[in-house]
């Protein structure tokens, strides 16, 4: 079997990790790899790498054969040549990590006559068939780190502190990050300007430097900042985005063992030939199941 392999979209910890997995899991088949996500494919841009290299690279963050976000692809002369490329390397299968918008370029191969395998991949956890998502424990992790260094500062001014994290607009990251700093308010798309005021009178009897955790495409954090300034005009506050943080590093001991978890699920898909698959995980049954696209 020819099987094709591609990282599209945003990047997080444990994709190398998943990307190891399946070509550990599928060495009997030829793997052929490309950079650059649909952009790489339609480029013809395959990576030589072996499964050393591989080995090496897993627990890094990032994803050793890049990853992009292809406006070419989304055009019809793009996606012909997506098609040609897959036809050129007879590729029965392509296996794609990605978010909600690889997903629907997966889709759209489908429609086309191309044999997918779609894992889910992306800190956001915003991909609704599965209920975890690779990448999300480590940019809980990440986050969490960030905030607990820089908020040691905040409490040495009294200072209160919002806190910008990413999720696009999914609050499940921007919810764990707040529960585990046991933060004073989450803001999220539902969250009210009057319900953070209330939190923070209540908070600011105990504690002179408030945590606030704000989902990013919610309200922007420095008009949120102003907006507090002036509900509380002897208070300092101060706007810190966690930024990119969240997707690097090393990827967490969970982080690898849900990637090799959703690598092997994938690898059994493509071996008993279920193909236009999507690999969810369970979390009622702790399992990965692979559904249809």
């Amino acid at each position: 079997m020819n099987i094709a392999i591609i990282g599209s979209g945003g990047d997080g910890a444990g994709m190398n990790e998943c990307l190891y997995n399946l070509c550990k899991n599928l060495k009997s088949h030829n793997v052929v790899l490309f950079n650059y996500g649909y952009q790489g494919i339609i480029d013809n841009n395959v990576a030589s790498l072996d499964l050393k290299t591989l080995k090496n690279e897993r627990k890094n963050g990032g994803i050793i054969i890049k990853s992009s976000r292809s406006s070419e692809f989304m055009t019809p002369n793009g996606f012909k040549k997506c098609l040609k490329t897959l036809e050129q390397h007879k590729i029965d299968v392509l296996v794609v990590m990605g978010g909600n918008g690889s997903l629907a370029g997966a889709k759209e191969l489908h429609s086309a006559g191309i044999n997918v395998v779609f894992i889910p991949t992306t800190i956001d956890n915003d991909i609704e068939a599965s209920d975890y998502s690779i990448g999300f424990n480590t940019a809980i992790n990440n986050a969490v780190d960030f905030v607990q260094k820089v908020n040691t500062s905040m409490k040495a001014f009294d200072r209160t502190c919002i806190y910008e994290v990413m999720g696009r607009h999914c609050p499940d990251l921007a919810m764990q990050v707040a529960k585990q700093v046991n933060a004073s308010f989450c803001f999220v798309s539902t969250s009210k300007k009057t319900e953070l005021v209330n939190a923070l009178k209540q908070a600011y009897k105990t504690d002179l430097a408030p945590i606030i955790i704000l989902q990013e495409n919610t309200t922007p954090a420095d008009e949120l900042k102003e907006y507090l300034q002036q509900k509380f005009p002897k208070r300092d506050f101060k706007v810190a985005i966690v930024g990119y943080v969240q997707r690097g590093g090393v990827a967490t001991s969970c982080e690898l063992k849900m990637a090799k978890g959703f690598a092997s699920c994938a690898s059994n898909a493509i071996k008993n030939k279920q193909f236009n698959k999507l690999i969810r995980f369970d979390s009622a049954k702790n399992e990965f199941i692979p559904i249809n696209i």
